[in-house]
């Protein structure tokens, strides 16, 4: 059953299918929950309850034109974004080939506004006009801010949004797996209109649209389910 929020956006879950080949292994846990391994390494997690899909409400609501992807998985946001008619072109940068070979494998049905490059985003250039990036996982803080900024200076685009902005944003610091930690403002209780602009300004990512707090407070809150 769709996520009754998802369901009015025309969000449509993935199909997933078991799979284990050139180190990619695609399985159902006891809790019916989805992994996605490479090379013994978690890239993506899907639960019963499409949470991962509310992750990226933020990224369909921002994108438009010509959009970026960094990273596959297993097509979430991707396959989302084609029902945006203000998305006219989307461009996934997976550097995982097998990841792309495990979806051939199982059939699935891509929009013809879907194109998938197999290339490292981290030394991708191009332009766009939505940048949406989500190519790291189970890494250091440091290097996925590193990534980040890496990102977003190699690829020039109009505007842009990344997975984990919205845990940064709630919880007042930049932190990763609950034990890595960078500080961008005091703990003293800020808005998320201040602490927006604070790691903006921290991070120096030029690209990252201006909002008000109605519209940070919204995908805060649909980040973590609380609609």
């Amino acid at each position: 059953m769709n996520h009754p929020f998802l369901k009015k956006l025309n969000y449509v879950p993935p199909v997933i299918k078991p799979y284990g080949k050139n180190g990619v292994v695609v399985y159902k846990d006891k809790d019916s929950r989805w992994h996605l391994t490479v090379d013994g390494a978690q890239m993506m997690l899907y639960t019963v309850g499409h949470e991962q899909a509310l992750h990226f409400y933020s990224h369909y609501k921002l994108a438009f034109g010509h959009v970026i992807c960094t990273g596959l998985g297993f097509g979430v946001r991707e396959q989302w974004l084609t029902t945006k008619p203000e998305v006219t072109k989307i461009t996934v940068l997976e550097k995982n080939k097998s990841v792309i070979d495990y979806h051939k494998d199982i059939g699935t049905q891509w929009s013809d506004k879907i194109e998938i490059i197999n290339c490292d985003a981290n030394k991708c250039t191009g332009s766009c006009d939505f940048l949406s990036i989500d190519h790291y996982e189970r890494h250091d803080t440091a290097s996925i801010i590193d990534s980040i900024k890496t990102t977003e200076k190699n690829i020039s685009c109009r505007s842009s949004w990344f997975w984990l902005l919205e845990r940064w944003l709630d919880s007042g610091c930049i932190e990763n797996n609950n034990k890595d930690y960078v500080y961008y403002q005091p703990w003293e209780k800020n808005d998320l209109y201040q602490s927006y602009n604070k790691l903006k300004t921290f991070l120096d990512l030029k690209s990252l649209p201006e909002l008000n707090i109605k519209q940070l407070t919204e995908f805060v809150d649909v980040y973590w389910n609380r609609i």
